[in-house]
């Protein structure tokens, strides 16, 4: 039986972490001063969905809050509150992760339009997970005295949390969308590391099975 947790697979957890920090980390500092409570648009989420669909939910769940441990080690942080804290820098990424419970769906779609659903369902949910943490900590800690707006929304009212934090999370989510599909469509292997295609291989010797066995898919 395969075990759940091999060293392959945590090991890609432990990468595919690394990758979504660094990235993190430059488009934080990309648009740095654009969003002044803290946010940002770019491909953070995207090492976090790769590893749900590569490996699973739990994998994924993982992946997520590996990223967000990492991120308060080596990244500025602004805490107002213990609940704020655990909303905006522990389950904003490792919520992500729950784009995994998709996995299997994925997988096991017999063609390329379905795949792609499954992949806008399962990105779009943990993406809008992650959107709502941020919304519940800017209403329960965030807002201000009516001093800031953001498009002209007030930063004392509770609309200024779903219109500030949208501002960054839904581009997010459109562009992780994008990228998966696009990987799924271009490298699915890169999504499916179950899926071995043999190629260079002698048809004769094959026989009959030979159009079967360039297809097989392997449980690693």
């Amino acid at each position: 039986m395969k075990k759940k947790f091999s060293v392959r697979i945590l090991a890609e957890i432990a990468i595919f972490a690394a990758i979504g920090f660094a990235l993190d980390a430059l488009q934080g500092a990309l648009w740095s001063g654009v969003f002044y409570n803290g946010g940002s648009i770019g491909l953070a989420m995207v090492p976090v969905f790769i590893i749900s669909y590569r490996r699973g939910l739990i994998p994924g769940i993982l992946c997520g809050l590996i990223l967000s441990v990492v991120q308060l080690l080596g990244g500025s942080i602004y805490i107002l509150a213990f609940w704020q804290f655990i909303l905006d820098y522990i389950l904003a990424y490792t919520v992500v992760g729950f784009a995994g419970a998709f996995a299997g769906l994925y997988k096991n779609s017999k063609n390329t339009g379905m795949q792609i659903v499954w992949i806008i369902i399962g990105c779009f949910v943990g993406g809008m997970l992650k959107y709502t943490s941020h919304v519940v900590a800017g209403i329960a800690y965030w807002l201000g005295d009516g001093g800031n707006s953001f498009w002209g929304i007030a930063d004392n009212l509770a609309a200024f949390s779903w219109i500030y934090n949208g501002a960054y999370c839904i581009p997010n989510i459109i562009i992780s969308i994008i990228f998966l599909i696009i990987i799924s469509i271009a490298y699915p292997q890169f999504l499916k590391p179950e899926m071995v295609i043999i190629n260079n291989v002698d048809e004769e010797a094959l026989g009959d099975n030979s159009e079967e066995l360039k297809n097989k898919e392997v449980t690693e």
